[in-house]
């Protein structure tokens, strides 16, 4: 969802008038009259909607795909054409998809939420406030803070010196120590004929209530749709919180750990000091990731996993003592 207290959306655009824009044709006959209203990710696109797929490994997301239409490569076509949109063929559908979303929409809010502080909120007069700012009774705000337009804060939070959010709605109760930096854009490139670029990140971060953000921590906004952190997480000092993760209840971050993009970490999760985490990674409930390990593939629930690649901790200690033995015999 583009959220319209924090961006504005063009008018909609026939599929026509879209296509020749791209420089791109119109494969099914009677379909430039369709209408394209917004940009989508492609799990969770709905019609009146342009997404893209452009990985095989992601097939699993066309199966809720609803879009209009769909930016894709000549060899995915027969995937997209099966689930009713209406593909467009391109060599580079990320990197068209990726400029033409900074085109349909633009920072800056479309609607209104209107500001509101509670009387009893401490805000430091050194602070800087944006417009159309909610901040709820009994929260503190800290020196040298910088929140940004539109941003919801709940009550009884604590918001220490030189924090900056931006894109952003957070519960109550929460506490956000020094430096941390909330909803700017994350670490998503692309690449086209006019070299590499920086992907718009057109979504939010939504924190529930008692969450926990240590000092020097970054929890990146989503590219499209919103980066989730659930009630009672605890994130230590500098964590790294890329676009488009979930985090679920109660799951506890250690330091330096860093979790790419996309990725998914069920509930009462513990990850140790420096974990790190590749894109698009699932972590099943309850499960522990020890201090150093670098996840490369899914870890079920309720398992511990270590070393890099990561592993189940007693396949990973085995080989560490069966790489002690061989070293003693030389």
């Amino acid at each position: 969802m583009i959220d319209p207290h924090f961006y504005t959306t063009r008018r909609p655009v026939s599929l026509a008038d879209l296509t020749a824009e791209l420089g791109l044709s119109l494969p099914i006959e009677g379909a430039s009259d369709e209408i394209i209203e917004r940009p989508s990710a492609l799990n969770v696109s709905l019609p009146g909607s342009i997404t893209f797929f452009s990985d095989k490994r992601r097939k699993d997301q066309l199966a809720t795909a609803k879009a209009t239409a769909c930016l894709t490569t000549e060899k995915l076509l027969p995937l997209v054409a099966k689930t009713g949109m209406i593909g467009l063929v391109t060599s580079n559908p990320r990197a068209i998809f990726a400029r033409l979303s900074g085109e349909m929409v633009k920072v800056g809010a479309s609607e209104n939420r209107g500001g509101m502080t509670d009387k009893t909120a401490e805000i430091h007069p050194t602070a800087t406030i944006g417009e159309n700012v909610r901040i709820g009774a009994g929260t503190r705000i800290g020196a040298n803070c910088v929140i940004e337009d539109g941003v919801v804060i709940g009550a009884n939070c604590i918001v220490e010196p030189l924090v900056r959010i931006s894109f952003s709605e957070i519960g109550n109760n929460c506490h956000i120590k020094s430096c941390a930096v909330i909803g700017g854009t994350g670490f998503g490139m692309s690449e086209d004929a006019n070299g590499i670029f920086s992907v718009p990140h057109l979504g939010r971060v939504i924190i529930h209530n008692r969450v926990h953000v240590g000092s020097n921590s970054c929890i990146d906004r989503g590219q499209l749709g919103d980066t989730l952190i659930c009630e009672d997480v605890k994130i230590d000092n500098l964590v790294q919180v890329g676009h488009n993760v979930s985090i679920g209840e109660r799951t506890m971050i250690a330091g330096h750990s860093g979790i790419s993009g996309s990725c998914v970490i069920g509930k009462k999760c513990l990850l140790g000091g420096r974990a790190s985490l590749a894109d698009h990674i699932t972590v099943g409930d309850g499960a522990i990731i020890a201090a150093f390990a670098g996840v490369m593939a899914d870890i079920p629930g309720g398992e511990m996993y270590s070393g890099a690649p990561a592993m189940p901790i007693r396949e990973h200690m085995r080989n560490v003592a069966t790489l002690k033995k061989l070293a003693k015999r030389k």
